[in-house]
């Protein structure tokens, strides 16, 4: 499989899991936060239901790297999560890495999420 190509099975899945019309083009680059829509509960949702399906080994991965959870941006709420964060030293990120549907078929074609390996490949600057 070419690096951005995207399986069959993993766009059936997408299709599936979040209604996506079979007319409504799927490109490897499409995010599930700004292109799907797809954060908090939902997100977690999809992602359990993506690890389940294609037996991706958590690794490395951290929610909060690609999603916010439902709720934790409202006021008074936002400072006891924030102090919860803290104590139990979940890492907070100024901003969410998007998360793309050629990182999905990375992840699979891997059978684990590590990050790292699953970004973006960065084009150097004489290639640009």
């Amino acid at each position: 499989m070419q690096p951005q190509e995207v399986s069959a099975e993993l766009e059936a899945f997408i299709r599936e899991e979040i209604g996506l019309s079979p007319k409504q083009p799927l490109r490897p680059s499409d995010t599930l936060e700004n292109d799907f829509g797809i954060t908090g509960d939902d997100a977690d949702d999809f992602m359990g239901a993506f690890s389940k399906r294609f037996n991706v080994g958590p690794g490395d991965f951290d929610f909060h790297r690609y999603f916010e959870m439902e709720g934790f941006s409202v006021w008074p709420f936002s400072v006891f999560t924030n102090w919860l964060h803290k104590r139990w030293g979940i890492k907070k990120y100024n901003e969410r890495e998007p998360l793309t549907v050629a990182m999905l078929q990375r992840a699979i074609d891997l059978g684990v999420w590590e990050t790292e390996r699953l970004r973006e490949p960065k084009m150097p600057p004489e290639a640009r």
